[in-house]
């Protein structure tokens, strides 16, 4: 007995000794293929429970032994295993690849809901956030500018530097409303407003309140399928926007420091402007050329001589002869190359149970137009806690104070505030305008001058560099989950959203005359408006069950939510001095002239939407998922009044869709080369309802506002709409959607092809209509309408080199869309969308037709069509479709004062519309290229847009003016002028050749003697030249038939255009500079943004980014937006 002791205790103690000469101390870092160090890694020894978590500088330390297997896993990255080998102590560093190049990818799905991208049945595209940051931008809808297929984004600048952009994801899919994707900020929906096309200011959503440094990740969810579990809100789409919070595990604290310092230079006018003539009328009796006594009219038009430095009294304050030159960039007084700054820094910290992430953000931008500023201040925090074994906690608040002064307004024929109006018609090509904004106000008095004929642009200049026009904002958004662990295969969660918006303005203004008098001039007022929203969210989610299924092992996910989410009435309060200021520059309402009346109200914008939703996701042998989900929606816009009898409260709607993904590759064996083959296909249901109160015939849109009884209380009184008829069978908008697509990898994934094809109809299109005379209301709510869009996505990208410490990689996007009418009511059988009287062509919808097109307007002499000739004898004809000219004039002089005009379908009766063009474009292309080397990397961006058109009344004025380059033809013998007898009987090169018809009966007078005329009906214009007929000037051309009440087709352009959108290069400084300088990461880039137009089809060299509104159903050019280069320094650091 005492041997077999000793023998097993020899054993044992032999074995002991034997495993504590096999335990080792593995040790080493993980970071990610820029070398960032990750904190929170999870190390686990294999098939224990024994692991570790990585710290901040992504360290990890841990006990093991020899021949164990290290498992390195991380949220958004592949899984990878270490053996440890022999030694007593090892450093394992570890290179962790994120899974957006591999085949596990994580998406962050409908809800919130985390999904491994094999499974996903529709197309979602993750922005990565080094691209977000990179780019320093107000609105994180430029973030995704020609980087996600499918997303058509409008840039704008008209309103300086709040001016928002256009986003639609896979068309425009409602004829009445806001089309742009909804925004989902940690749970809580933000929607993009639109501009008008015409007039005011755009100041920007409540999205340029957010700090892209504080984003985790941007994902696009395009389809239906993908929106549907947003129900009523899901129409459009959604980008889905994570911020960034702290890591469990890390220990310690750790600081991150960013910076970007941004300049940007204005290299060219909006327009191509003319430099050979300067200031003169067209057709004021000498011809364009001086006055008797040597000097010029007092003109803002450049129909005048050639500048050829004469000296010439130019009407300038000092009234002194200068000489009559060009001044080529005459337009730069009216701007300021931007300058933007940005701070960011963030505290991050936790432990093994707690983490957080505090950040502070600081942005001053100054915008082109001079004293155009926005200035930011952001705070975000975002903790999570685990409470215990079963509960955690994570809460979230976003605010954000900004500032922004003096927006450009543009809009419509806006005279005094239109930069190229200023630049082109109130001012000619001769004029000095640095000089004289310099001194258009007296130094000591500030009094403006009145002696010069520039008064437009002198009120602009008083208003730009005095008066005030500020805005500042609060943005509050919090958020609060509970999440509860029931069960390994359960899990339970409770969210709360609150939004809070509000809005202070404030306007300054000053009078013009000596130290900003006149008593009673200027004006100061006040006001406000504050909007408020809420979302509650409840989910139970079961992940990991297994079920077999005729001896195959199926897995199953399930989910169970419930939402209720809404608006809450929405204030507004104005007060404002009137009749002017008693003490002149004295800003106070004591100080009124007369007495104050202010106004307060409220506008009830209470709406209600309860949804419960479900989700069955399946899966066998992880190569074929399908998910089904429900979703019903009831909502409150779509209830009746109790006192409303008859309301058939179609407020119940039902949102299914179900999604599948087969990864093929998986189930058959494939070549070495063919990495990954997944098809996914889906079909889904969404919708949308319509604004609150719209079922109640009198109160579909009314406010509450302040009056004054005669004790001067303040009452409130209902101003209620009974305009709008009543419709007691309102449905909600209906969205029905198919997608299929495929996700091909080949030879290691080093070439990817993505495609998709997708087709949706929107039916019930809730459109306000024209009521009958008997019910006496002027509008009624109505559903029409299937707008269909179908088109293809196709992301190509590939990497032609790859190796240890050089990587090429380059891709492309191709976004194709048609959007079609397919019909619309059966007493609707047309739909404006938009259309002014002064302001262009209309936007219309025709059943059958392109969903929004372009057509002249038989209401508005400028949006008349030209009449044009057609044989009805003879197709043949090559007159056939020429426009038809006429004679104006009268006779006796050969002065340009007899003109030959367009003939318009107005002049011949002629009520119809005349499609012009479409607003859609035919197609998007994108490509975009990276090399990384070795701790270098630069990126670069290719944007274009091809097809689709719009209007420029910019064109418009400025070929009235006399500006444009374009306006030089037919001016001069070098310029192709034909010849001409002026009123001195000298010959001269300065008429156009109109390729026109005349029309029919027309007489035009003859140059040898100019009482007489001749029939020159059905001849065309050079014929008629050829039988002597006076030519008509070239500048009068441009000033009678080009100018106010031309034809405005003739100024329609298409929108195409390739443009090199970015380039960026970076570097990040090596470990041991990291160390020298206390800092765990560090990188230096720069960034140049627009750099320039590689090709467009825009006449006049109008600048593609000059759209005045955000709308993509109403592009119109009306201001003036020069072409810009942006360039930023940033600098990032991790401690």
């Amino acid at each position: 007995m005492k041997l077999k002791f000793l023998t097993l205790f020899a054993f044992v103690f032999s074995w002991c000794l034997t495993l504590s000469a096999q335990m080792v101390s593995v040790k080493g870092t993980v970071t990610d293929e820029g070398k960032v160090p990750l904190p929170g890694v999870s190390v686990l020894i294999k098939n224990t429970t024994r692991g570790v978590a990585t710290d901040f500088d992504g360290k990890y330390e841990i006990k093991a032994n020899r021949g164990d297997v290290l498992v390195f896993s991380y949220l958004g990255f592949v899984t990878q295993e270490k053996i440890i080998g022999g030694g007593n102590s090892l450093t394992i560093n570890v290179l962790l690849v994120e899974e957006a190049e591999q085949l596990g990818e994580v998406v962050v799905t409908a809800l919130g809901v985390n999904k491994q991208a094999r499974s996903v049945g529709y197309a979602t595209t993750k922005v990565a956030t080094a691209e977000i940051e990179r780019l320093n931008v107000i609105n994180p809808v430029n973030a995704l500018q020609g980087k996600v297929a499918g997303v058509a984004i409008n840039t704008t600048g008209a309103s300086g530097v709040t001016s928002s952009a256009g986003i639609t994801i896979r068309g425009a899919k409602s004829l009445d409303k806001n089309n742009s994707p909804i925004f989902v900020i940690d749970g809580m929906i933000i929607q993009e407003t639109l501009t008008d096309a015409i007039g005011g200011t755009d100041w920007g959503s409540q999205l340029k309140n957010l700090n892209p440094a504080d984003y985790e990740s941007i994902t696009v969810l395009k389809g239906a399928a993908a929106t549907a579990l947003y129900g009523s809100r899901g129409a459009n789409g959604a980008i889905v926007i994570v911020s960034k919070g702290g890591k469990f595990g890390k220990k310690g604290l750790g600081v991150e420091f960013s910076q970007s310092i941004e300049m940007a230079n204005i290299y060219r006018s909006p327009m191509k402007l003319q430099n050979v003539y300067g200031a003169g009328h067209p057709r004021n009796g000498y011809e364009g050329g001086f006055l008797g006594d040597g000097s010029l009219g007092r003109s803002a038009l450049s129909f005048g001589p050639k500048m050829e430095g004469q000296l010439i009294n130019q009407h300038m304050p000092s009234g002194q002869q200068t000489p009559f030159v060009a001044h080529p960039d005459n337009w730069r007084a009216l701007y300021q190359n931007p300058f933007n700054q940005t701070y960011n820094v963030a505290i991050n910290g936790g432990g093994e149970n707690s983490s957080f992430r505090l950040s502070y953000s600081y942005m001053d931008n100054n915008g082109a137009f001079k004293r155009n500023n926005f200035n930011r201040n952001t705070v975000a925090f975002k903790g999570l806690m685990k409470l215990n074994d079963i509960f955690s906690m994570e809460a979230g608040v976003n605010y954000a104070f900004s500032k922004a002064q003096n927006g450009a307004n543009q809009g419509g024929w806006n005279w005094g505030n239109n930069l190229s109006m200023l630049s082109t018609l109130s001012t000619p090509r001769s004029f000095d305008m640095e000089t004289y904004v310099n001194n258009y106000r007296d130094k000591e008095t500030q009094a403006l001058e009145t002696e010069t004929p520039w008064g437009t642009l002198r009120g602009y200049l008083h208003r730009r560099d005095l008066n005030l026009n500020q805005r500042n904002e609060n943005s509050l958004l919090t958020n609060l989950t509970l999440r509860a662990n029931i069960a390994p295969w359960l899990t339970a969660s409770v969210k709360g959203n609150y939004n809070y918006y509000g809005i202070s303005k404030m306007e300054k203004q000053y009078g013009e005359g000596a130290f900003y008098g006149p008593t009673k001039t200027g004006g100061y007022s006040r006001g406000g408006e504050v909007y408020g929203s809420y979302n509650f969210l409840g989910m139970l989610q079961s992940n990991n069950n297994k079920i077999n299924i005729a001896g195959e092992e199926i897995t199953l996910d399930a989910i169970v939510a419930a939402e209720l989410y809404g608006n809450l009435e929405s204030h507004s309060w104005s007060k404002s001095t009137k009749g002017g200021l008693v003490v002149p520059g004295l800003f106070a309402f004591s100080n009124s002239a007369e007495t104050i009346i202010p106004s307060f109200g409220y506008t009830p914008a209470n709406n209600k939407v309860f949804g419960v939703s479900g989700i069955l996701n399946l899966g066998w042998r992880d190569q074929l998922f399908v998910e089904v989900t429900g979703r019903n929606d009831w909502l409150s816009s779509l209830t009746y009044p109790n006192y409303m009898i008859g309301g058939k409260n179609n407020y119940s709607v039902f949102y299914p869709s179900v999604n599948s993904s087969w990864v093929f590759t998986e189930t058959f064996k494939m070549p070495d080369w063919f990495s990954f083959g997944k098809i996914r296909a889906s079909w889904a249901e969404v919708g949308m309802g319509t604004g609150a109160y719209a079922t109640s015939k009198g109160y579909g849109i009314f406010k509450q506002e302040s009056q004054f009884d005669a004790q001067r209380n303040s009452v409130l009184v209902a101003r209620p709409n009974l305009g709008t008829a009543w419709n007691n069978d309102l449905k909600p908008e209906i969205q029905r959607s198919i997608e299929l697509g495929t996700d091909l990898r080949f030879f290691n994934e080093r070439l990817n092809i993505d495609f998709a094809y997708y087709k949706t109809n929107t039916r019930n299109q809730i459109l306000s209509v024209g009521a009958a005379i008997e019910s006496g209301a002027s509008t009624q709510l109505i559903n029409a309408g299937n707008i269909q869009n179908q088109g293809i996505e196709l992301q190509i990208e590939g990497t032609p080199i790859k190796t240890d410490n050089f990587r090429w990689t380059i891709g492309t996007n191709i976004t194709k869309n048609k959007g079609k009418i397919i019909d619309l009511h059966p007493n609707v059988k047309e739909w404006r969308i938009w259309g002014q009287y002064d302001a262009g062509p209309e936007i219309w919808a025709y059943e059958g037709g392109d969903y929004g097109v372009l057509t002249t307007s038989y209401n508005s002499p400028y949006g008349a069509s030209i009449y044009r000739f057609n044989n009805p004898d003879d197709a043949n004809d090559p007159r056939n479709g020429k426009p038809v000219i006429d004679y104006y004039g009268g006779l006796g002089s050969p002065h340009p004062v007899q003109w030959y005009y367009y003939v318009t379908n107005n002049d011949k009766g002629i009520k119809d519309r005349i499609v012009l063009g479409k607003v859609e474009a035919d197609f998007y292309l994108n490509i975009n290229t990276s090399i990384a080397y070795k701790n270098f990397d630069l990126y670069a961006l290719i944007d274009g847009r091809f097809g689709g058109n719009f209007h420029s009344n910019a064109s418009v004025y400025a070929t009235y003016a006399g500006a444009l380059e374009s306006t030089l033809q037919g001016r001069d013998a070098e310029h192709g002028g034909l010849p001409r007898v002026n009123y001195k009987g000298e010959t001269v090169y300065d008429a156009v050749n109109l390729d026109a018809v005349f029309d029919e009966g027309a007489k035009a007078p003859l140059v040898n003697d100019p009482t007489k005329t001749i029939d020159v009906g059905g001849l065309t214009y050079r014929e008629a030249l050829d039988k002597g007929i006076i030519p008509m000037m070239a500048t009068t051309h441009y000033e009678r038939n080009m100018g106010w009440g031309s034809p405005n087709e003739l100024h329609l352009q298409e929108n195409t255009w390739l443009m090199l959108r970015e380039i960026s290069v970076g570097y990040r400084f090596d470990d041991e500079v990291c160390k020298k300088l206390g800092a765990n990461y560090l990188r230096v880039g720069l960034t140049a943004r627009n750099l320039g137009v590689l090709m467009s089809k825009l006449r006049d060299g109008l600048n593609p980014e000059s759209i005045s509104s955000n709308n993509p159903l109403t592009p119109m050019v009306l201001g003036g937006v020069p072409y810009s280069r942006t360039f930023s320094f940033n600098l990032t650091a991790r401690f």
